[in-house]
């Protein structure tokens, strides 16, 4: 029943993709908490820090490097060297000390230690000028940090360096504004962290999602084909009526169970039985919506159909048709309390016909086993050209699989981001043990694709053009099924 394929080593990018657009919410909030997270922590956590700068002019002995005007890159190296042997004598023990010394009044727990750190030399645009700066949490110390440096250390350059002379070109002010903390760049780092993280997510989420997404996710996986893709009527309420095949349903959900229709039938030619199972893996994957709309539009090809409501347990059939809870049914019948067309509801949609679940019984497997069922069954199939059988799902109750032997086969129902592969690999299973044959899945949801050539465009003008109830056209068919008078309309 199942085709081997490990969905982690097939994946198709257009598929990825329009998840991930579908779920752009949880990229944008990632975003927004890495621009919140990364700004937040800059503004309280980063303190303000305050650089001081002073310039003086270097007389260099060297030739190539007089005035900085370097002829090659070994020039340009050598440089860049001195400015580093600046900067080491800058922070040499004599000068650190020195410096400390005359700070030490002002600034008590000072040291050569904290003061090292914030220095920095530089040349000013490639002359002979360089720049001296301190960068601390205290504006005024940056600006005395500098100027105590700027006196003690060119005699200690010129000495260890050799450089002809110093001067002292402009001594460091307070600085008024703080240094840019970079928060606008940390907050955009954010963002782009946040954005990242949210598409990996959403990957990951991907590739563990278990949910049937398509029509490709059933044939890729499975043996079974698809009979057909049916789009679950539009509707806001809670009502198992509003779902429902009508006069005024959208022509492509009556064409889409038309295509069922004819698939099934398709399947059921040359077979000994015309009973079939409709069932699914779990509960709340519209089996019995698509069991009654099927019913029905089987009626419209003119079959005769027997829908009976063989879930003993529930009797979903009772929410759509409304019929009396008390009424007799299946369980009855079993039973032996009643004759099978004693319970039957006639013509709820045209040749369509409605056995109740009957009264709730204590052993439901038990009696859909009895050799009772099988006579029911052969009774039915000689005055219905097709019987239809909602039970319940395969994976919750043994119902579905004790009649395996006895009908021709079971669709089986699966929802658009709702069936799992892992209920339905199990049901697949349990089927397969049983011998219930699986004629084929019918795929239900809300979004569903005809394809590159059927753009949604294409397939509302194409159903809009052969649409006759646009034209004047009434249907042969009344698909109202709660309509008491069920009458039956000629096309002109």
């Amino acid at each position: 029943m199942e085709k081997k394929v490990n969905r982690l080593y097939k994946i198709d990018p257009i598929k990825l993709l329009l998840y991930i657009l579908k779920r752009a919410w949880l990229i944008i909030l990632c975003a927004e908490l890495g621009f919140g997270t990364l700004y937040m922590y800059t503004t309280r956590h980063i303190p303000d820090t305050f650089t001081a700068s002073g310039r003086m002019y270097v007389n260099n002995g060297n030739p190539n490097l007089s005035e900085y005007q370097y002829t090659n890159s070994g020039d340009l190296n050598s440089a860049v060297q001195l400015i580093n042997t600046y900067l080491v004598v800058v922070k040499s023990e004599k000068v650190m000390n020195a410096v400390v010394e005359r700070l030490a009044d002002t600034y008590p727990d000072i040291s050569s230690s904290t003061i090292s750190p914030t220095l920095s030399m530089a040349s000013v645009s490639d002359t002979g000028v360089v720049s001296v700066s301190s960068c601390t949490n205290n504006a005024r110390m940056s600006a005395d940090i500098v100027n105590a440096v700027m006196e003690y250390a060119p005699e200690e350059i010129i000495r260890v360096v050799g450089a002809g002379s110093i001067e002292i070109i402009d001594y460091a002010k307070v600085p008024v504004l703080p240094d840019d903390r970079g928060i606008a760049r940390r907050a955009i780092s954010g963002i782009i962290i946040g954005t990242v993280l949210g598409v990996c997510i959403l990957i990951v989420l991907y590739l563990l999602n278990q949910r049937v997404i398509d029509v490709e996710d059933l044939t890729d996986n499975y043996k079974p084909p698809v009979l057909a893709s049916i789009k679950r009527i539009s509707s806001d309420s809670k009502n198992p009526k509003d779902y429902i095949l009508t006069n005024q349903s959208p022509m492509d959900v009556i064409e889409s169970y038309a295509k069922l229709r004819m698939n099934l039938l398709y399947t059921l030619v040359g077979k000994n039985s015309r009973t079939v199972i409709i069932s699914s893996s779990i509960s709340g994957e519209g089996k019995t919506t698509i069991a009654a709309n099927l019913s029905i539009s089987c009626s419209m090809a003119g079959k005769k159909v027997l829908l009976i409501d063989s879930d003993l347990r529930r009797a979903c059939q009772r929410d759509i048709f409304e019929y009396d809870k008390n009424a007799l049914g299946l369980s009855d019948v079993l039973a032996g309390i009643c004759g099978w067309k004693n319970t039957i509801i006639k013509n709820i949609a045209e040749t369509l016909d409605l056995m109740p679940a009957g009264h709730f019984p204590p052993n439901p497997a038990e009696l859909l086993e009895s050799e009772q069922m099988l006579t029911l069954l052969k009774e039915v199939e000689d005055s219905y050209d097709l019987v239809l059988l909602d039970m319940p799902p395969i994976n919750i109750v043994a119902d579905p699989l004790v009649l395996s032997n006895n009908v021709a086969g079971c669709l089986f129902i699966t929802r658009q981001n709702f069936s799992d592969h892992r209920d339905i690999r199990k049901a697949l299973i349990a089927a397969e043990m049983t011998g219930v044959n699986i004629l084929g899945f019918v795929f239900y949801g809300e979004n569903l694709h005809q394809g590159s050539y059927y753009t949604r465009r294409y397939y509302r003008s194409y159903y809009n053009k052969y649409d006759y109830r646009k034209n004047n056209v009434t249907a042969s068919l009344d698909l109202n099924p709660n309509n008491p008078n069920n009458e039956t309309h000629q096309m002109n």
